[in-house]
């Protein structure tokens, strides 16, 4: 069997997808802990010094929020992506 451009195609994004889903992973494990570590701080000093001290955590707790749910948008759509390509992979061949 000839490997056409086609396949070397669906396996370059196979690779793209299997370094992208670890990666993306990584980001979204380390967001999630951010937001943790933040509500905790924010738990234990329920009246910090100055509203723009609570201004300013809860802003950086609403970013890491968002990126950890893009991250982890980006993880599964790149998990799904790699299995439908090793799906195609096994039909072809």
């Amino acid at each position: 069997m000839m490997f056409g451009t086609g396949v070397g195609l669906m396996v370059a994004l196979l690779a793209v997808t299997l370094l992208v889903v670890p990666v993306s992973f990584g980001v979204a494990a380390r967001a999630d802990a951010k937001v943790r570590r933040l509500a905790e701080f924010r738990a234990s000093h329920p009246n910090p010094v100055g509203s723009v001290a609570v201004a300013d955590v809860d802003e950086r707790c609403d970013r890491w929020r968002q990126l950890a749910t893009r991250a982890w948008l980006i993880c599964v759509g790149a998990s799904l992506a790699a299995v439908a390509v090793v799906g195609v992979l096994i039909c072809v061949a």
